[in-house]
C-alpha cells in the first residue's frame, strides 16, 4: 500500500529532521530566558550527540559574546567540565573581559580516551554562565567564531597525539531584560529547507493527480 502524497512527504521530512538532529552539538541552554533589571540568571554550556558518532570530550576552550549594555558577567562555573573531564587530573582557567563582551572558561583533561568515555555520556554541561541585568533590553548569547581560540573542543586524540577538534553545530541563545521580549524561535536552515520539499512535492503530486482526474472526466 502507497503512502498518499502529504503523508509520504511528511515522512520524508520527518526523516531529514531526525538525521539533522543526530549532529553533535553545543547549545547554550535555556534558549530563551528573562530576568529582571538587577536579577541574575545562568545559562548553562551543554554538549550533546556524541554517542551518535562514538565521541569524547578531552578540552575545551570556549567564550560567548553577549551585549554588555544589558549584561552583567558575574561568574563562570567549570566544576561541571571539570567533573566529566576527570576531576582533580585537570588543568583550567577562565577568562571575564567585558571590555570585549565575551566571557568564558577552558578545561584540558589528563586523563586517556579510555577513562574519559567511561566518565561521559551522550550529553553533559561544561560550564555555566552567571549574567546580572543592567538595563532594559534582549542580549544574544552565541559562541565565538574563531575555532582556535574561542570556539574548541577537542575530543578523542588521534594517532599522531594530537587531539581533533570535534566537529560541532551551535546553538545560541537569548535573554530578554526587564519587560523585552526575546523574538520567536526561527526554524533551523535545514528545517525550512525540509519543509519546502515536503510542501513542493505535495504540489507536484496533487497536480498531477488533478491532470490525471481531468483526462479521466473528458475521455
Amino acid at each position: 500500500m502507497k503512502l498518499k502524497p502529504l503523508a509520504a512527504a511528511l515522512a520524508l521530512a520527518a526523516a531529514g529532521l531526525s538525521s539533522a538532529q543526530a549532529a553533535p552539538m553545543l547549545s547554550i541552554l535555556p534558549a530563551q530566558s528573562n530576568v529582571a533589571v538587577n536579577g541574575f540568571i545562568t545559562v548553562d554550556i551543554v554538549i550533546s550527540g556524541l554517542t551518535g558518532i562514538n565521541e569524547i570530550v578531552s578540552g575545551f576552550d570556549l567564550n560567548v559574546s553577549f551585549n554588555m549594555g544589558m549584561l552583567q558577567a558575574t561568574f563562570i562555573e567549570l566544576t561541571p567540565g571539570i567533573v566529566a573531564l576527570g576531576g582533580v587530573n585537570t588543568l583550567f582557567g577562565f577568562d571575564a573581559d567585558d571590555s570585549d563582551a565575551k566571557v568564558g572558561g577552558d578545561v584540558t583533561s589528563f586523563l586517556d580516551d579510555d577513562d574519559l568515555d567511561a566518565l561521559q555520556g551522550d550529553s553533559f554541561t561544561l560550564m555555566r554562565l552567571t549574567f546580572k541585568g543592567q538595563a532594559q533590553g534582549v542580549s544574544f548569547l552565541n559562541f565565538g567564531t574563531d575555532p582556535d581560540l574561542e570556539r574548541l573542543v577537542t575530543g578523542r586524540l588521534l594517532q599522531s597525539g594530537i587531539a581533533g577538534v570535534l566537529d560541532l553545530e551551535y546553538r545560541g541563545a537569548c535573554v530578554a531584560v526587564g519587560d523585552a521580549t526575546c523574538p520567536g524561535q526561527v526554524p533551523e536552515p535545514a528545517t525550512y529547507g525540509l519543509a519546502g520539499l515536503a510542501l513542493l512535492g505535495c504540489g507536484i503530486a496533487t497536480t498531477r493527480r488533478r491532470r490525471s482526474d481531468g483526462q479521466v472526466a473528458t475521455a
